[in-house]
């Protein structure tokens, strides 16, 4: 969501998945101080960063501004960041708390397109929520729900990767028993075995043979993985 909305500013950036075994998890000091060597002047932390404490210091040490949008536990006092989005902040219903993080930055790209008058057209990509909201296993009420049924009503499928994705595992039309049971797994699988960056790749390109090329290893992982 953020490459996409980043390149249609045509605004430089980059992005990083923490490798499992070298990083470790989430948004480390370590992990820091090897991304300011590209001299960023943001780092955005999705799904992780709510306890990144000594890691944001580091950051402001830097003069390097960040951004967190996370939906994991977090106690006060809070990361000294510039902007901490997590629904668990300062809530006083838990039955608001339960929004993945694919779904908070796509409301926060929202706000983002409608404050600089972009023309980005975010509702092509609802079909990441609707990943995000089953495959990281949120509860399907409520709000959830309301776009679970919004998004299958008015289902986009324009990326490339994932259109191949789908109609190489799929004959019928995805519903969210698919993406649980059969999308999900593959996608996930990359990360687990080997790197998650491919699926990034995946859904970035445009290159048939690059898409063919990542949809075999991924069902290799997928393989691998059961």
């Amino acid at each position: 969501l953020f490459v996409r909305f980043f390149e249609s500013l045509n605004h430089p950036y980059f992005y990083y998945i923490p490798d499992r075994e070298n990083d470790g998890y989430g948004a480390s000091k370590k992990l820091f101080e090897k991304l300011i060597l590209k001299k960023p002047k943001l780092i955005i932390m999705v799904d992780c960063g709510s306890t990144s404490y000594r890691s944001i210091a580091y950051l402001n040490s830097k003069k390097i501004k960040s951004i967190i949008i996370d939906h994991h536990e977090i106690n006060k006092p809070y990361p000294k960041t510039n902007v901490l989005i997590n629904p668990k902040k300062n809530i006083n219903n838990p039955s608001k708390d339960y929004y993945c993080a694919t779904t908070l930055t796509y409301f926060f790209l929202e706000i983002m397109i409608k404050k600089i008058k972009s023309s980005f057209n975010l509702s092509n990509y609802l079909i990441y929520v609707l990943l995000a909201l089953v495959c990281d296993v949120m509860p399907l009420r409520g709000f959830n729900r309301k776009i679970l049924t919004v998004g299958f009503r008015n289902l986009v499928v324009k990326n490339k990767g994932l259109k191949k994705l789908i109609s190489n595992n799929l004959k019928k039309k995805i519903t969210y028993q698919d993406i649980g049971f059969s999308i999900g797994p593959l996608i996930n699988s990359s990360g687990r075995i080997a790197k998650a960056n491919d699926v990034v790749e995946l859904f970035l390109s445009q290159n048939d043979d690059k898409i063919n090329s990542i949809l075999n290893r991924m069902n290799n992982h997928n393989i691998t993985r059961k």
